[in-house]
């Protein structure tokens, strides 16, 4: 007799039919169930390979043991009749049938239904954490939506940044429909983790109608992205889908693509909503670790956290993909201001400010149209001005912020540079509005919210200025920028000062910061000592930090130095806006003129046409 008859003939072949069916079946489970109740994949790894190790002790066992009416025997040492075989094989043939009906039954389910997210009732439930009892009806509006951050369920749950940024991606398509509402980033990840909130009281709290929520999961070369739109006024889902494609840069824009036209047609199809069609966007790069390197630094820059690490991430990104213009206009973005902050990442700030500017060059020949990189090159255009390199013109910068905002109108730090040129302008006014709308699309932008209670407090509104630097403190987005250590000082919030003052590169390890806040307040008297003490404080700190220190040395007296902050408008630099350096620093600026048109500020005004300078020039006072 054959090996292949023996085998038939003790049901090998039908036993390892049947254990490779029910493994399947029984893998198919574990990867529904083990989610959600938060077990690592690493559970599910461990099943396979028992499963795998199980397989050929399953076939040795049914080669040597027979199954027989009076139960299990090793199969030499029994005669088994043909009647007795056949019955067995049959048990066996219907055994892995419904086993593999079963299985087909687990894969279609698991292409129709949606993958268990962070964020649901259900999810609660299976916690055990209390439900927050949610409204009965959120935003009125159909037209409005809330994309939540996307849970990651990569096997080390270390990818967060990476679903994060594709949850990011698909609400910045979102954010170009119009007629669509979406709720800013920031509102609405601030949910990540609460999965036993609800999805209605989450839509209350951002009042919003339709709620986006999903999932990410990398394995090897493939991805799973799996999406869900839900009507938070019925709690029922508008719209699902799973996207299971090969790990690719063109795939991941392809996806985030497919679900924002599905969710506008799902809005528009179920809630009887005009919406235009979503822009579709092209990869930006075609590595994908260029890419979560990219995303992952991008957040951090928003943040203007860890200026160093950002960079190493970004320098990274370029070097596996030497065309990607977005990390390269970002880098340029990021040595250009890290010395604000002061952090001087390569030499000093006149070579970071050299490798910025070919950092935006090369990304703008590779995108003439790079919003981000035309900006930067504005910004350095900006400082110049402020640092007695007079080769550009007020307006010529100004016309270089309007142009990058023309290709990239909701760029959070373009809304941010060109507000804060207006602010030293002394347009508050038209700083304000740039620094609401910044707000209006990303509310935790820390500059921004900074930047505009300045705005409003220099207009002269200091009562609301007040309430809107308490509002920032509560939301925990106040910087660490000597813009506003002023801010607070003409604030009357002693305390608050005395914390910005910590926080200041150029005053660490200072011992008497009432000292400061002291001679600030009269900054019409002799503080020449002082000065010398802060300047020699702030060289010994290192690179950058003299540099930083400018701004406070300004307010003490001297006159002399240069400025690319606004602080020269607060209360502290009065004796300052009064000199006759100021009024040089105004003319060179061509503010002058600028205010002659839109404008002087509440702190100058013009003297008259009567009134001239030696130079024939009409003059202007300030306090």
């Amino acid at each position: 007799m054959s090996l292949f008859s023996e085998l038939r003939r003790r049901n090998v072949l039908r036993v390892a039919l049947f254990y490779i069916v029910v493994a399947w079946v029984v893998i198919q489970v574990a990867e529904t169930v083990l989610p959600m109740f938060d077990v690592a994949d690493s559970a599910l790894r461990a099943i396979v390979i028992i499963l795998a190790l199980g397989f050929p002790l399953a076939v040795v066992f049914s080669w040597v043991f027979e199954m027989t009416p009076e139960g299990i025997r090793r199969e030499k040492d029994v005669e088994v009749n043909p009647e007795t075989k056949q019955h067995t094989a049959q048990k066996l043939n219907w055994a892995t049938l419904i086993a593999a009906i079963l299985a087909i039954g687990l894969l279609v389910a698991d292409r129709l239904m949606p993958e268990a997210v962070t964020t649901g009732t259900g999810a609660a439930a299976a916690t055990g954490n209390p439900i927050v009892d949610a409204p009965t009806e959120a935003s009125s509006d159909p037209a409005s939506i809330a994309v939540l951050p996307f849970a990651d369920l990569s096997a080390d749950g270390d990818q967060e940044y990476f679903s994060d940024g594709i949850a990011e991606e698909i609400l910045n398509v979102l954010v170009g429909v119009d007629g669509l509402a979406v709720a800013s980033r920031t509102s609405s990840f601030q949910f990540k983790g609460m999965r036993a909130i609800g999805i209605p009281a989450i839509a209350d709290q951002l009042n919003v109608r339709n709620i986006l929520e999903g999932s990410v999961r990398t394995a090897g070369d493939s991805i799973r992205v799996t999406a869900q739109l839900i009507d938070a006024n019925s709690d029922q889902h508008l719209w699902s889908e799973t996207y299971d494609r090969e790990l690719s840069t063109q795939n991941l824009f392809a996806i985030q693509d497919e679900i924002a036209s599905a969710i506008v047609g799902a809005i528009r199809d179920q809630l009887d909503v005009e919406l235009d069609t979503p822009v579709s966007v092209e990869a930006i790069t075609g590595n994908v670790d260029a890419y979560a390197m990219f995303l992952r630094a991008r957040a951090l820059f928003r943040a203007r956290s860890d200026f160093r690490e950002i960079d190493l991430l970004l320098q990274q990104a370029i070097g596996l993909d030497p065309a990607f213009a977005d990390a390269l206009a970002l880098r340029s973005a990021v040595l250009s201001i890290s010395p604000e902050y002061g952090v001087v990442l390569y030499g000093d700030a006149a070579e970071s400010s050299v490798m910025s500017i070919d950092l935006a060059s090369r990304a703008l020949e590779i995108d003439p149209a790079n919003g981000l990189a035309i900006g930067v090159l504005g910004l350095r255009e900006d400082f110049k001005l402020y640092r007695d390199e007079f080769d550009v013109t007020l307006s010529e910068v100004l016309a270089q912020y309007d142009e990058a905002l023309e290709q990239a109108p909701d760029n959070l730090n373009l809304l941010n540079w060109r507000g804060h040129l207006y602010m030293r302008i002394g347009d508050f006014g038209a700083a304000e509005r740039d620094f609401t709308r910044c707000l209006e699309i990303e509310s935790a932008m820390v500059p921004c919210r900074n930047n505009r209670v300045s705005a409003i407090l220099l207009a002269g509104r200091t009562k609301e200025a007040d309430r809107a630097f308490s509002e920032a403190l509560r939301l925990g987005t106040v910087g660490a920028d000597m813009s506003t250590l002023m801010m607070v000082h003409q604030l009357g919030r002693e305390d608050a000062f005395y914390m910005q003052a910590l926080r200041q590169p150029a005053l660490r390890g200072w011992l008497d910061m009432g000292e400061l806040h002291r001679a600030l307040e009269h900054p019409g008297e002799d503080h020449r000592v002082l000065r010398q003490r802060l300047l020699a404080h702030a060289q010994s700190l290192g690179a950058g930090t003299e540099y930083a220190a400018a701004d406070i040395l300004i307010a003490l007296g001297d006159y002399d130095l240069m400025t690319v902050t606004y602080g020269f408008w607060f209360a502290p630099y009065s004796e300052y806006r009064r000199s006759e350096e100021f009024k040089r620093f105004v003319r060179r600026l061509g503010l002058q003129e600028y205010w002659r048109e839109h404008g002087f500020p509440p702190q100058c005004r013009p003297i008259g046409t009567t009134s001239v300078t030696t130079s024939g020039e009409d003059d202007f006072e300030c306090d």
